[in-house]
């Protein structure tokens, strides 16, 4: 089983870990990195783990000018080969501030660019290059994410690069057809770098022990325009959707009686890495116990017999662990409360059912539609929520278009919505309802493929620490999450990317496919010829968001398949309302008709 994490830690070994003589006396050393590396680096490490490694200072190497002199100390250099940080390299060569300097590229650095430092180091101050292929960053241990700060495809393709490098994997490609020319580019991109990359040595020990080729699956976010749209109901997700979470850290708001929370708070810890996927009604249950253990361990420390020194002496190395434990539950119960605060103030009991009848086709359009009306008519109800299940019915429901208008008139009439609806937001259920937005989207087969999807079995609940009546009437209390028949009715629906590993795992070939187009890397073709058979090593990656949910679909099939290695990336991480700010640049960037423009003027 691949873990992202291992690979991380090996590399990161390889920067901090000298293999000098016993002899030689540990020495502090200062870490120069660039904004690429920065969060790469943040995401594995603590201040107080660097300090484990001797690093005692930590300094951007755009920022070389204002450096201090510290010729007493040596310096790790831990940059990405960009022109930039490149430049910056051989300028602080020329006047160094630190003694000597070993340097580590999270990517490949060309030639010329190695000739041009090794030109520039007059003082001869580099004992070390060494390239370490790391230019993405680990989200959890089958997750990680591209760098999207540009629109850029050769770099977009270094980066998945580097992920095969560091995998040792030389895949065979394939990327989905469906009219987009950017995945067409980003895969033709891959191939001329491995088979490039192949002439220079760097894939030669990729692959071994491999009885069967690996495979690099590129698809594309808006095959599945939906599953970013459906709220979920997993601790990570609904962390992501209602907090957010950017570089495994969250900004917790003061609560609701204006209690004050940390202003940022790390998601590290491993109560959190236990509990990631599990569902709002394990969660809280597992959070309860998790109270409970703490009081039981605090209780048998306070009768300790204080005249006892061994049992005092024990108590206070203690001491530390439970301030870190007390914390720690402090954390997970300000973020579990947000996520109740939210609920609640959402009315998403109410909302995230009706999101589930509608897309797992549970009831038909009547029953449904005697649903909706009251919600479209209630100015509690968040526009936003309006939007989303507007977009889902005109997916599920397209030819009811007379009450799509009708509705669409009251999300723009203050009298039933508040706020009413922005340009962008009618624009886009206008695109969704004459179908201009996604035209070769087939949610029949989408469909098809969702009742497939859940015979493969679903997640069951538990109890409910804020004691929600609903919570356990609702997520079951099986608390299994390996239950062939899912009766939750918050997590009925099943993303797509489900049914496209299932026909694979299945060994139906998706070589065969007219779905996918192949792109096959000399090496590969050299090693295993033609191949058609099983696969046993899947690398996913979204183009144009990824959401933890997906992620979570392949830690479950991971754990249903053993056998086979699955790990799963993008370009971003996105919860709904990344995903509406998206579609509405998409719906803006469309053409528009007359009539829709005369709509629009009189917003």
């Amino acid at each position: 089983m691949t873990s992202l994490n291992q690979i991380s830690t090996k590399y990161f070994e390889r920067l901090f870990i000298t293999k000098n003589n016993k002899s030689d006396e540990r020495k502090p050393r200062v870490l120069l990195v660039d904004k690429h590396t920065t969060s790469i680096l943040s995401l594995s490490y603590t201040q107080s783990q660097l300090l484990e490694h001797d690093i005692i200072l930590i300094e951007l190497i755009t920022n070389h000018q204002n450096l201090k002199q510290m010729k007493n100390l040596d310096c790790i250099v831990y940059i990405k080969p960009t022109a930039d940080s490149i430049n910056h390299l051989v300028k602080e060569l020329s006047q160094p501030h630190y003694s000597k300097y070993q340097v580590y590229f999270n990517n490949i650095i060309t030639k010329q660019n190695l000739e041009k430092i090794a030109e520039l180091d007059d003082l001869e101050v580099i004992v070390r290059v060494m390239e370490l292929f790391q230019d993405y960053q680990v989200i959890n241990d089958n997750l990680y994410q591209l760098e999207n700060d540009r629109d850029d495809i050769i770099d977009e393709s270094n980066q998945l690069v580097s992920l095969l490098l560091a995998l040792k994997k030389c895949p065979i490609i394939f990327y989905e057809t469906k009219l987009n020319i950017e995945l067409r580019k980003l895969g033709s991109e891959i191939l001329y770098q491995i088979n490039l990359n192949s002439n220079n040595n760097l894939f030669d020990d990729v692959n071994s022990n491999l009885d069967t080729p690996p495979v690099l699956l590129i698809l594309d976010r808006d095959n599945d325009p939906i599953t970013p749209l459906i709220y979920p109901w997993t601790y990570q997700s609904m962390i992501h959707e209602f907090i957010g979470i950017e570089n495994n850290t969250i900004a917790l708001a003061a609560d609701a009686n204006g209690a004050a929370a940390p202003a940022a708070v790390t998601l590290s810890d491993k109560f959190y890495q236990l509990s990631i996927y599990l569902n709002y009604g394990d969660i809280n249950d597992k959070f309860q116990t998790y109270v409970e253990q703490y009081k039981k361990e605090t209780k048998q420390t306070s009768v300790i017999n204080n005249n006892n020194l061994q049992d005092l002496k024990k108590l206070l190395t203690k001491f530390p662990e439970f301030k870190k434990l007390s914390n720690n539950i402090l954390k997970h119960l300000n973020i579990l409360t947000k996520l109740d605060e939210q609920i609640n103030h959402q009315n998403l009991w109410e909302i995230g059912e009706l999101q589930q009848i509608i897309i797992g086709n549970l009831e038909n359009y009547p029953l449904i539609k005697k649903k909706i009306l009251p919600i479209i008519n209630n100015l509690r109800i968040y526009t936003i929520d309006k939007v989303k299940l507007l977009i889902l019915l005109m997916v599920r429901f397209p030819n009811q278009q007379n009450d799509f208008n009708q509705w669409i008139n009251q999300l723009n009439d203050p009298t039933y919505t508040q706020p009413p609806i922005t340009k962008s937001q009618h624009l886009l259920l206008e695109s969704f309802k004459l179908k201009k937005l996604f035209p070769h989207y087939n949610f029949e087969a989408s469909l098809s493929d969702q009742s497939n999807s859940n015979e493969e079995g679903g997640i069951g609940g538990g109890s409910n620490f804020f004691n929600k009546a609903k919570i356990n009437t609702l997520f079951g209390g099986n608390h299994s999450n390996k239950s062939e028949n899912n009766d939750n009715i918050y997590m009925q629906y099943t993303p797509r990317l489900k049914s496209v590993l299932a026909n694979i795992l299945h060994h139906q070939s998706v070589q065969s496919s007219s779905q996918f187009t192949k792109l096959v890397p000399d090496k590969v073709n050299n090693q295993y010829g033609n191949y058609d058979g099983a696969i046993k090593d899947i690398i996913i990656y979204f183009k144009g968001g990824i959401t933890y949910e997906e992620s979570r679909i392949v830690y479950e099939l991971q754990q249903k398949y053993p056998s086979v290695n699955l790990i799963i990336g993008g370009d971003k991480i996105i919860n709904s309302n990344d995903w509406l700010n998206i579609l509405y640049d998409k719906v803006n960037d469309l053409p528009q008709s007359g009539n829709n423009n005369q709509v629009l003027d009189l917003l």
